[in-house]
């Protein structure tokens, strides 16, 4: 067939070979009557470097690296300075980084939301002589037994504590 140059009255910069001008080639996707065989059509094509398929399966691990270092930070700044008798051990301090490498998250407890957590608990707490097992009885007793793994004196006067994640595999939050 001859191309033409010309059609229906307007120029074309392309010519046109026969009634079918847009004719491509079979690709290696696609089968003998031109459907594509791939599973889906987006298969074909490219995937992104920034995809949110990928930055969502990362999501978890960097949370638990970010609560990890968080963690590690904490128990960092209160080995720093003079040893006191506040302060915490570093027999205890290992403790809690034996709980972390397990998974658990350190936070750190006021006198003040301790004696909040008491009262709601009907328990007593004298907020100037607080021991390490008043606190452990208060936080037990408001949480359960389950993820409250340690807890030992912070050099601020408040408590440090460790947490386990929950039933559901999520970080138990203190902060209910």
């Amino acid at each position: 067939m001859a191309a033409s140059w010309r059609s229906r009255g307007h120029s074309s910069s392309r010519p046109t070979f026969g009634g079918y001008s847009s004719f491509s080639t079979p690709s290696a996707n696609t089968n003998k009557w031109g459907r594509s065989t791939s599973s889906s059509a987006q298969s074909s094509r490219p995937r992104k470097a920034g995809s949110s398929s990928t930055t969502t399966s990362y999501r978890g691990v960097s949370n638990a690296f970010q609560g990890k270092i968080n963690s590690y930070k904490t128990l960092y700044n209160q080995a720093q300075g003079a040893a006191r008798v506040g302060h915490p051990t570093p027999a205890q301090l290992n403790t809690f980084a034996r709980w972390i490498d397990k998974g658990a998250i350190v936070h750190t407890v006021s006198n003040l939301q301790l004696s909040r957590w008491a009262h709601s608990t009907r328990y007593t707490f004298n907020a100037r002589s607080a021991s390490v097992a008043s606190c452990k009885n208060i936080l037990t007793a408001k949480f359960g037994k389950s993820p409250i793994k340690a807890v030992a004196k912070a050099k601020n006067g408040g408590f440090l504590v460790a947490t386990a994640a929950t039933k559901q595999g999520r970080p138990f939050n203190l902060a209910r």
